[in-house]
């Protein structure tokens, strides 16, 4: 193709989004979190229902349960700059043998999908005729989202944040070399050492990650680069505050980071947030709440601040026509409980609660701007059945599944708080909830999963009215 029909097909494919999103036919829908908490298996899962799902697995969902939903397919995707979403390669994870869990997201990817549907209001529900709402579904890491703060702040106010929370108790095993390595820095070092001691606070924030359990990092793109891993762009890092009163204000090693942090708010996290974050209608933050309660109390505590951190990052705002053409705002959010398949369904409302008391005030924002939010206990993909065992004359409720290591068996998970313990019983008790290894899953079959349809009705139902 010539670059002139080329452009002119561009522009077709352009105009044909702009009508679309005036007719409210069109959804750009955001799905983020923390890494490890199932974006990859909710995307894959959301897409199967859509493609395979019936009305008897989908009862929530209106627009299913009524019989008006006719079918989806996966169509061209709009942003050729952006990475596929795998969904073909992350559902051959889950149908080989035995099957595994699909890859954690690394960067952004998006999918496209066609879904057809009779309205029931309208000329065209009026009529009978099918329409077509097109919703592009952008997966993005949550520990990008976390560097939006970084915007509203200067290099020496960051450091002081950060150096902070480097010196927290939980974390002094962890840190105390680097940070002493850093205090020990000239105030001329090269640019090859200044490098190695960036690559160092990468690997410190992935240990905290991975040890700790720390969430609220910063940068993101330290923990997950994508495609500027080894760019000169990431090579910074916090100072001590005594440190950058000591030295001069002409310093070279505090120009070169000041230099650098400023560089990455303008060439990484600006064209994130105006490209693709702010261009988004509705948005879903999934939550991986048992995992942090196996960690730790500093865990949770760490989770707490990252969901609210998270919630305020949103554009919200009412949807209007000249807002979804010109400047959209996000309408809905939807915080979700992932993994509730790791527990009995007597303890989903006490996971709800505890998603509720670790976002304290966060909900007021959303409402005060028109933004309706809603927090759900769900399983993308359930791996687990629901039962029932005796133990001393009583009936206990259980689940049984396959372990990570292909083992069967049946566990009683415990009970989830409603609200954060006090320290002393991670000191005298803790948790346990442990992971499963996916079901067994048929090719052409839909995904079992837990309040998927829930989530379907409040992210695309009045939409498909």
């Amino acid at each position: 193709m010539n670059p002139l029909k080329h452009r002119v097909k561009q522009l077709g494919n352009q105009l044909e989004e702009i009508a679309q999103r005036g007719l409210d036919r069109h959804v750009r829908l955001g799905v983020t979190g923390i890494s490890g908490a199932g974006k990859t298996a909710f995307i894959t899962s959301l897409v199967n229902q859509l493609l395979h799902g019936e009305s008897q697995l989908l009862p929530a969902w209106q627009v299913m349960e009524q019989q008006r939903f006719l079918g989806a397919r996966i169509a061209r995707q709009p942003d050729l700059t952006l990475q596929p979403f795998d969904y073909t390669g992350a559902l051959d994870c889950l149908q080989q043998t035995p099957p595994s869990w699909p890859p954690s997201t690394r960067t952004i990817s998006e999918i496209r999908l066609a879904l057809r549907y009779l309205p029931e209001k309208g000329l065209a529900g009026q009529i009978g005729r099918p329409v077509t709402l097109y919703l592009d579904i952008i997966d993005y890491p949550g520990e990008w989202l976390l560097d939006l703060p970084l915007l509203q702040q200067s290099f020496d106010q960051w450091s002081d944040a950060i150096w902070q929370q480097l010196q927290r108790p939980a974390w002094k095993t962890q840190t105390q070399s680097w940070c002493a390595r850093v205090a020990a820095l000239s105030s001329d070092e090269t640019d090859g050492v200044i490098a190695e001691v960036a690559r160092d606070y990468a690997s410190l924030l992935q240990t905290l990650k991975r040890e700790c359990g720390a969430s609220l990092l910063q940068p993101g793109r330290a923990l997950l680069p994508g495609e500027l891993a080894g760019a000169p762009v990431l090579e910074w890092f916090p100072l001590p505050p005594a440190m950058r009163s000591s030295l001069a204000e002409d310093s070279p090693l505090i120009q070169r980071l000041t230099e650098r942090y400023s560089a990455y708010c303008d060439q990484v996290v600006k064209p994130f947030f105006r490209h693709y974050f702010a261009r988004l209608d509705r948005q879903v933050v999934l939550v991986d709440c048992l995992t942090a309660l196996n960690q730790g109390r500093d865990q949770v505590e760490q989770l707490s601040h990252t969901l609210q951190a998270l919630s305020h990052s949103f554009h919200y705002g009412p949807g209007s026509t000249l807002g979804r053409l010109f400047r959209p705002k996000i309408d809905r959010v939807l915080f979700a409980a992932t993994k509730a398949d790791h527990v009995t369904v007597d303890q989903h409302h006490n996971l709800l609660q505890l998603m509720h008391n670790l976002m304290k005030g966060s909900r007021r924002q959303p409402r005060y701007f028109g933004t309706r939010m809603e927090t759900l206990v769900l399983s993308a993909i359930n791996a687990t059945r629901q039962g029932q065992v005796e133990r001393s004359g009583s009936t206990v409720a259980v689940i049984s599944g396959q372990s990570l290591d292909g083992e069967s068996c049946v566990r009683f998970p415990g009970e989830v708080p409603t609200q954060l313990p006090e320290r002393q019983f991670w000191q005298q008790q803790g948790f346990r909830f442990r992971p499963f290894s996916p079901p067994v899953c048929e090719a052409g079959s839909a995904l079992p999963h837990m309040r998927l349809d829930y989530a379907l009705q409040f992210l695309l139902g009045d939409k498909m009215r």
